[in-house]
């Protein structure tokens, strides 16, 4: 399990970088289901008969620093969902907006797939490109996930793939 610092007063409570990458996913998708978004950027789907979450992303980018590649969210993007967001105060993750928010946790999941001590068994849950020329981040997902019963219902929590 890849554990991350939850940090304090966060939208987001996940202890590891997957639950918390579901967490993100959910959070533009109830953002676009309340807003009138024309693009849907985030789309998602649970199957519960393989227990796996599966979509994909296509986020708007743009250069901070064309020198160094730096990237940064474009929350100005036409339709681009926002909503209440706070980052972590002492976590892991500190982005002020939720798009770069989320960005540094794609970011962070392709480092620790492509790192063979904390992906032993070499998946690729979630893929991630960046298109120069549209200015996107795009990318899709098939992360697992458990479900457990609990006196309010069913609960839905990401299982871990890294270590």
């Amino acid at each position: 399990m890849a554990n991350i610092t939850p940090g304090t007063g966060a939208t987001f409570g996940a202890t590891t970088i997957e639950g918390l990458f579901i967490q993100l996913i959910e959070y533009f998708q109830t953002l676009e289901s309340a807003g009138v978004n024309t693009t849907n950027f985030f789309s998602g789907a649970y199957d519960s008969d393989t227990l796996i979450f599966s979509g994909n992303f296509s986020v708007p980018v743009k250069l901070n620093d064309p020198v160094n590649l730096n990237l940064v969210g474009d929350p100005d993007a036409g339709g681009f969902p926002s909503g209440t967001f706070t980052p972590r105060t002492g976590g892991t993750f500190t982005a002020p907006l939720a798009i770069d928010y989320f960005m540094q946790v794609v970011g962070r999941l392709m480092t620790l797939q492509n790192d063979f001590s904390k992906n032993p068994q070499k998946v690729q849950n979630v893929t991630a490109s960046v298109n120069f020329n549209r200015n996107l981040l795009t990318g899709s997902f098939t992360v697992p996930y458990a479900k457990q019963s609990t006196a309010t219902g069913i609960s839905i929590n990401a299982a871990t793939y890294l270590l």
